[in-house]
C-alpha cells in the first residue's frame, strides 16, 4: 500500500476491486462484474446512457453519456468472450439501439465532422460486434440493425484524428465486417497508411500530430493492433506487422513497471488507470507469447492488485477522473465522468480460455533491480530499485498546449511509479513551484519557464541530454545520469540576463497540521542541500556544484500531484547574474530516508561533465 492510503480505508465506495486478491482467472472476471454494476445502477431508462457525473468535457453531455455505456464494454465482451457470464447484455443491446435511433429521446447524435468523439466510443462497439456477436447484435431487429450500421457509417464518412484514432475506423470495420456489412476500402487504407507513418522502429510508435510517445503506445497502438490481430479481420499484412511489432516492443515496456505492479504515470490521459496495463491482457488475447507466459501474468495481475489498492472511486463505486485518488485538476478537457472506463481494456486476457498458458502458469516474479536500460527510439531512460521505476526522458517534438499541463506531463526530467508527478500549478499561499523541474524566472518581469521547446536531445547508455531554451537569450544544457532512488542533474546556463532559479526534487507526501500551515523545515536550509522527509520517507536535493544557493522545503498546491492531495518537496534555489554558469544537483526519493541519506548522494563527476561539454560543443 502506498503511503498516506491506509488500506483500511478501502471498500467498495472507494474501489470496486477493494480486497479481490486478483489471482485467478475467476477473481479477475470478478473484479470486471464488480467494476461494470455501478455503471448499471446509472444507466438511462433506455439504455443508452450511463449518467455518471455532472462537469462537462469538450464535447456534449449525450456524448459523454455514450462514453459512460460504451467503456465498460472494452471489459465485458472479453468476459464474455472467453465463457464468463454477464447478465445485463439487455440493456447494453436496448442502449446500442436507441441510441442509434434518431427518433429516440436517447439518440447519440450522429458524426457530422472529422475527429467526432462518437468515433472513439464506436470502436467499442466494434470489438462487441466482433468478439460478441451473439449478444450484442444477432437479437436485433433488421430495423435496428440498420440503424446501427448506418451510424458507425460516420467513421467512414469523416476522418478520425491523425493519431492514434485510425485505429477506432478499423475496430468498427472489423465488426461490421464479422456481421457480414461491406466497409469502405479506401477509407481503411487512409488509415493504414497513416498509422504506418507513426512507426518510430523497435516497436514503438509516435502518437501522430501530438508528436508523444507515452501510454498510448502500449494501450493504444499495440492494443488495438493484437485486437485486430485476434480478430482475423481486416488488413492480414497490417495484423502480421503489428504482431511482429508487439513481440519486439515487450522487453522494453516492461521497464515501464516496477516490483509492486505500478506503472510509470507520464504524458496525458492517465485517468485511463490501469488501462496501461491492456497489452499485457493483449497478448493473451491475441495468443503471442511476446515475453515468456508467466512474465506477461505478473506483469497484468501485480499491475491490478496495485490499482486494486487505491481509492479510484467518490461515490458508490463509480470511477472518479483522477489517477491515485479523484482529482480533476491533472485531468483534460477531453475526460468525462464515462473516461476513466477506458480502464476495462486491462481485461482483455479474459477473452483466453482458461486453459490458456496465460492463465495456467504460475506468476513469474520481476527480475532484481539492474542498471539503467536506455530506450534510443523514445529517447528514454529507466531506472529502477527494489520500490520503484523511475523514467526520464528527453524527446524533442511540438509543446502541444492543446493538452493541459502538458509541460508538467512531457518535459520533467524525471517521472516515478511511487511519486507521480505534479502540475505546475499556482498556489493560494507561497511561491509556484513543482516537482522534478528546473524553474527558470526572469526577476524583472516575473515570468518563469519550466523546460519546454526542446531543441536537441540524446540518449546514451543511460545519459539523457537535452537543448532548451525557456527565454530568447537563455540557453540551457542539461545532463541527467538516470538511476534510482537517486540521479544526478548538471545544467549549463548561458544567459543574457539576471535569472532566478530553482531546481527541485521528488513530490513526497506529507499531512498538513492546519490550514496553510507551511511544511516541515529542513534544519540545514542555508546549505546547498534540502531534505524533506515524512511518515512516507524522505525526498532529497543536494547541490553538488555550482553558484551559492539555498535548500528549501516547499509544499506544493493541493491536490497538484498525481498520488497524493498534499505534498512537499525539496528545491535548491539561486540568483545569477548574465553568464555562463554551471549547477549540479543529485535528487532522489525513497520510502526508506536511509536510501537517500545526503551523505551517499553521487557526486557529478569529471566523465559527466566531459560528456556535457562534448553535447554543448556538438550543439554548437
Amino acid at each position: 500500500m502506498a503511503p498516506g492510503l491506509p488500506a483500511t480505508d478501502l471498500g467498495p465506495w472507494a474501489n470496486p476491486m477493494a480486497g479481490n486478491p486478483l489471482s485467478t482467472r475467476a477473481e479477475v472476471q470478478q473484479a470486471v462484474l464488480d467494476l461494470v454494476d455501478p455503471v448499471v445502477r446509472n444507466l438511462s431508462p433506455g439504455g443508452a446512457r450511463a449518467r455518471l457525473g455532472t462537469f462537462g468535457a469538450v464535447f456534449p453531455a449525450r456524448v459523454a453519456e455514450l462514453e459512460g455505456w460504451a467503456r465498460p464494454l472494452w471489459g465485458i465482451v472479453p468476459l464474455v468472450a472467453g465463457g464468463g457470464r454477464f447478465d445485463h447484455w439487455d440493456r447494453w443491446r436496448d442502449g446500442l439501439v436507441n441510441g442509434t435511433d434518431p427518433d429516440h429521446e436517447e439518440y447519440w447524435g450522429p458524426c457530422t465532422t472529422d475527429v467526432d468523439q462518437r468515433m472513439v466510443e464506436m470502436a467499442a462497439i466494434g470489438v462487441g460486434l466482433a468478439f460478441t456477436p451473439e449478444h450484442l447484435w444477432d437479437p436485433l431487429p433488421a430495423a435496428a440493425k440498420e440503424r446501427v450500421i448506418e451510424w458507425l457509417r460516420g467513421v467512414e464518412r469523416h476522418e478520425p484524428a491523425p493519431n492514434n484514432w485510425q485505429f477506432f475506423r478499423l475496430l468498427v470495420q472489423a465488426g461490421l465486417e464479422r456481421v457480414g456489412v461491406d466497409v469502405d476500402d479506401d477509407a481503411r487504407e487512409r488509415s493504414l497508411e497513416q498509422l504506418e507513418s507513426f512507426a518510430l522502429g523497435d516497436g514503438w510508435y509516435v502518437d501522430g500530430f501530438t508528436g508523444n510517445v507515452d501510454h498510448y503506445v502500449p494501450f493504444a497502438f499495440h492494443t488495438y493492433g493484437l485486437l485486430l490481430a485476434a480478430s482475423g479481420l481486416g488488413d492480414r499484412a497490417h495484423a502480421a506487422r503489428w504482431v511482429e511489432r508487439a513481440h519486439r516492443f515487450a522487453p522494453d515496456v516492461r521497464t515501464w513497471f516496477a516490483a509492486d505492479g505500478a506503472a510509470v504515470p507520464y504524458g496525458r490521459s492517465q485517468t485511463y488507470r490501469f488501462a496501461q496495463g491492456s497489452f499485457w491482457g493483449a497478448l493473451a488475447l491475441a495468443d503471442e507469447e511476446a515475453l515468456p507466459w508467466g512474465e506477461v501474468k505478473g506483469l497484468a495481475l501485480r499491475h491490478l492488485r496495485w490499482w486494486a489498492q487505491r481509492p479510484i472511486s467518490d461515490r458508490d463505486g463509480v470511477l472518479s477522473v483522477g489517477y491515485g485518488y479523484d482529482n480533476r485538476r491533472m485531468s483534460e478537457s477531453y475526460n468525462s465522468a464515462g473516461s476513466p472506463y477506458w480502464c476495462m481494456k486491462a481485461f482483455l486476457a479474459l477473452a483466453a480460455p482458461e486453459d490458456h498458458p496465460f492463465w495456467t502458469s504460475d506468476e513469474v516474479a520481476p527480475e532484481p533491480a539492474g542498471p539503467p536500460v536506455t530506450l534510443d527510439p523514445p529517447s528514454m531512460v529507466v531506472a529502477r530499485d527494489q520500490h520503484q521505476v523511475v523514467a526520464f526522458f528527453g524527446r524533442t517534438g511540438p509543446d502541444r498546449t492543446m493538452f493541459e499541463q502538458s509541460a508538467a506531463k512531457y518535459r520533467k526530467f524525471a517521472y516515478s511509479s511511487r511519486y507521480g508527478f505534479s502540475g505546475d500549478l499556482e498556489p493560494v499561499f507561497g511561491e509556484t513551484t513543482t516537482d522534478s523541474m528546473l524553474a527558470v524566472t526572469d526577476p524583472a518581469i516575473e515570468v518563469r519557464r519550466v523546460r519546454t521547446g526542446i531543441d536537441r536531445a540524446e540518449v546514451d547508455d543511460g545519459l539523457v541530454l537535452t537543448r532548451w531554451s525557456p527565454f530568447a537569450d537563455v540557453v540551457v544544457d542539461t545532463l541527467v545520469a538516470a538511476g534510482a532512488p537517486w540521479h544526478v542533474r548538471i545544467h549549463r546556463i548561458d544567459t543574457g540576463r539576471p535569472l532566478r532559479v530553482t531546481e527541485t526534487g521528488f513530490a513526497l507526501p506529507w499531512d498538513p497540521q492546519g490550514f496553510a500551515s507551511g511544511p516541515p523545515a529542513d534544519d540545514e536550509r542555508d546549505v546547498a542541500r534540502a531534505v524533506a522527509a515524512s511518515e512516507a520517507g524522505a525526498s532529497v536535493a543536494v547541490g553538488r556544484i555550482g553558484w551559492s544557493r539555498r535548500g528549501q522545503v516547499r509544499a506544493l498546491p493541493v491536490n497538484a500531484n498525481l498520488m497524493f492531495p498534499h505534498t512537499i518537496v525539496p528545491a535548491l534555489t539561486a540568483s545569477v547574474e548574465p553568464g555562463v554558469h554551471l549547477f549540479a544537483a543529485a535528487l532522489g526519493a525513497s520510502e526508506r530516508p536511509g536510501a537517500v541519506d545526503p551523505a551517499t548522494a553521487p557526486d557529478a563527476t569529471t566523465e559527466l561533465l566531459d560528456r556535457l561539454d562534448r553535447f554543448v560543443e556538438g550543439a554548437g
